[in-house]
């Protein structure tokens, strides 16, 4: 048998993937058909030697399930890893001008999903069933690929008239799990786009602790205690949770934003879009969540593609999402007045490529 393992199976009234590492304990589960989301990623750490020593520990869960998972078909942001697409986060009063025509995200609006702030939020793709491209499992990784053609479906048609598709591929490699993404225009004129995912993390790693029903056992101090890493030195400012179009230094009063070393939690909200990202050599940038109780660090990196990292940690729960985006909150709106905020727009016939990679290490 291969150490790696794809296998099809149905619960929750929905078709799943689960994608298994058994040399790491590893293992994601993907629902096609509920946004494609990976509700489940559990792994064992890699000792920050590089040593692959997680066989000697229980796996740890990565990703917060929703809470319950057929939940997605009504609220696809709740839990896992929401795709945002072709606009992460928020479009103001969800409407956007490109090339000279006004277009109207209506129906995202009667959803609701931003509590009645009058912004469309999170994209069209959350709630959509995915078609699977292509399963694998082998002596190298378990992979599922899923693609989305966006102009097959009437609602989004109206609200984003762009024909495009959208293809995720989850990779499950030595315990870390890669995500890479690819967007064609298959439409004959420019559209505008950008991308991003909302993965939800525990704020407690705790190996053997089975999420979402251990989440409640998370006590208030431990939230306190964890540690968030975003190494970048500008956030954007914001105006009821949308960008004006200036950027300020992350080092700015309050100074509890700036988190390019760790800081507690304690006591802090975020909802903060941080922009120029600390980049490695392979022009890769990097955020973390680091429990100290358990020693154990949860490690996002995105490549060169994307500019900005948005941090968002609420008080009332025991959860931070880490979110990589190509481009701010409301980019489709900010670059025609000559802010650059990194919208993207791709010609007829040419693809965007991005990738993400999550894994777990011992700080």
């Amino acid at each position: 048998m291969s150490r790696y393992q794809t296998a099809r199976r149905y619960e929750h009234g929905a078709e799943a993937f689960r994608l298994t590492d058994e040399a790491r304990h590893a293992e994601a589960v993907v629902y096609p058909e509920l946004g494609n989301n990976c509700v489940v990623f559990r792994t064992t750490p890699d000792s920050n030697g590089g040593e692959r020593s997680g066989a000697a520990l229980e796996p740890v869960d990565v990703f917060v399930p929703p809470d319950p998972i057929e939940g997605l078909r009504d609220v696809p942001f709740t839990g896992g890893l929401p795709i945002l697409f072709p606009f992460p986060n928020r479009v103001r009063a969800g409407t956007y001008t490109f090339e000279g025509q006004t277009y109207h995200m209506d129906k995202l609006l009667a959803h609701g999903w931003d509590r009645g702030a009058g912004q469309a939020i999170h994209g069209l793709v959350a709630d959509k069933a995915w078609t699977v491209e292509e399963t694998l499992g082998d002596d190298t990784c378990a992979a599922l690929r899923c693609s989305l053609q966006l102009d097959a479906f009437p609602d989004i048609r109206e609200q984003y008239p762009f024909p495009c598709r959208l293809t995720v591929t989850y990779r499950l490699c030595e315990g870390s799990l890669e995500m890479h993404t690819e967007v064609v225009n298959t439409g004959g004129g420019n559209m505008p786009m950008g991308f991003g995912i909302h993965p939800w993390f525990p704020v407690a790693l705790q190996p053997g602790a089975t999420l979402p029903g251990a989440l409640a056992a998370i006590p208030q101090e431990r939230r306190a205690r964890a540690e968030v890493r975003v190494p970048a030195d500008a956030i954007w400012e914001l105006e009821h949770l949308m960008p004006t179009g200036h950027i300020l230094p992350v080092d700015t009063s309050p100074d509890e934003l700036d988190l390019r070393g760790f800081r507690p939690l304690d006591g802090l909200f975020f909802d903060t879009i941080y922009t120029r990202a600390r980049r490695g050599p392979d022009g890769w940038s990097e955020s973390s969540l680091r429990d100290p109780q358990t020693g154990l660090e949860l490690v996002q990196a995105a490549d060169s593609g994307f500019r900005e990292w948005v941090l968002y940690a609420p008080k009332d729960r025991p959860v931070i999402a880490l979110e990589p985006y190509t481009c701010t909150t409301d980019a489709v709106n900010l670059q025609p007045r000559g802010v650059g905020a990194g919208l993207i727009v791709l010609g007829a016939g040419q693809t965007w490529q991005g990738d993400i990679r999550f894994g777990l290490r011992r700080s």
